[in-house]
């Protein structure tokens, strides 16, 4: 019988974390450093991605969490690049 794991939860819940923590970093609610917060994001994300795959392949896993983790995980990867993008915070400029 196909069920949800714990592979499918954390991905989603790991894939909803990098837009309201790159917000908060973005207006000072949490104080940290910017590449830091922005490694964090990253780290969310990539791993986020790689329990959504493999729940998506494990034969015993209802394919539909992981299949939205994904897409919430790419789509949040998307959304920060794109503010990154914007706001030219690749490269901020020496103080």
């Amino acid at each position: 019988m196909k069920q949800f794991s714990w592979l499918s939860y954390w991905s989603l819940l790991l894939s909803v974390f990098p837009v309201p923590f790159f917000f908060a970093i973005l207006y000072r609610l949490i104080r940290i450093d910017i590449y830091f917060g922005l490694s964090l994001i990253a780290l969310s994300i990539i791993v986020s991605v790689v329990f959504g795959v493999m729940a998506f392949v494990k034969k015993t896993e209802k394919n539909i969490l992981a299949g939205i983790a994904i897409y919430i995980a790419l789509f949040s990867a998307g959304i920060v690049i794109v503010i990154m993008m914007l706001g030219q915070m690749g490269n901020p400029p020496n103080a």
